[in-house]
């Protein structure tokens, strides 16, 4: 095999892995997020898998509207009550 070859041939892997990267990413931040643009988390699934690197590009920059809450977790480990 010659070089050009095994370059296009890496080349192409690496640009299949960033687009399904982004997907894999964008679908589930969709997921997770309670409320996007428009309301209509459907389309904006459509958009992504049908416009697999622009349309992950274009649900990061304009689809969410909210921020996915962070689970409480304490600081420190909480001491047991006092004896009385």
């Amino acid at each position: 095999m010659a070089w050009t070859t095994v370059g296009l041939v890496l080349l192409v892997v690496l640009f299949g892995a960033l687009q399904y990267g982004l997907i894999v990413y964008a679908l589930r931040d969709l997921m997770r997020r309670p409320s996007v643009r428009g309301d209509n988390k459907p389309l904006w699934a459509l958009v992504i898998l049908i416009l697999p690197v622009a349309g992950a590009v274009i649900y990061a920059t304009i689809g969410p509207t909210s921020f996915i809450p962070r689970s409480e977790r304490p600081s420190q480990p909480q001491a047991p009550p006092p004896m009385p």
